[in-house]
């Protein structure tokens, strides 16, 4: 009688151990890039967008403001600099304004959303220091020949960049979305049409 009870408890304890294993093969691996989510707010992730499309616009802003500034010999006075890093850090003061926006609706948004919120936020973090450091830079010496000296012409060109990755990312996710959704509407269409 014991022994009996031994095999029935070890194969129903077999079939539990695989049972899970066999489900894990059977599911759909999820995309790694899902556009869509049962938790998603639609309010929010259409703010969201319009939020991501500000954000891609004002860092493409702040780029074509500085990027005279990348060139080394520039003959600019430090009063045109400081001129132009400060219409800079008012974009990027919204660009920050913007991101804290988002990291508050984020857990209310679609994936993809989280994921390029995600990827752009080291970015900003970074554009924004560089951008406060040039600040410095400029505060200290006011004197364009002696900024040419200091870590300013890298400072400059660090928030350029991120901008771009900015700017790069964001219209790469926004690219990829749109394809997305078009090769999901043409499934359907496809599916309802052999019906």
């Amino acid at each position: 009688m014991r022994r009996g009870h031994t095999v029935v408890i070890g194969a129903a304890l077999l079939t539990v151990m695989l049972l899970p294993a066999s489900m894990l093969f059977s599911i759909e691996t999820p995309q790694p890039f899902g556009l869509t989510s049962s938790t998603a707010n639609w309010y929010y992730s259409q703010q969201a967008t319009d939020t991501l499309n500000e954000i891609q616009s004002l860092a493409a802003k702040a780029r074509r403001t500085l990027e005279p500034l990348q060139v080394q010999e520039t003959d600019l006075s430090w009063n045109v600099q400081a001129d132009m890093l400060n219409r800079a850090k008012h974009d990027v003061d919204m660009i920050g304004r913007d991101l804290l926006q988002l990291e508050e609706m984020k857990g209310k948004l679609e994936p993809w959303q989280q994921s390029l919120i995600n990827k752009v936020t080291p970015s900003i973090h970074e554009m924004v220091y560089q951008l406060d450091q040039a600040i410095g830079e400029i505060n200290k010496y006011q004197d364009a020949v002696r900024l040419s000296l200091t870590q300013y012409p890298q400072n400059i060109s660090m928030i350029c960049r991120n901008a771009d990755q900015i700017t790069g990312t964001i219209g790469t996710v926004k690219q990829y979305v749109q394809a997305e959704e078009k090769m999901a509407a043409l499934e359907r269409s496809g599916s309802s049409a052999r019906s």
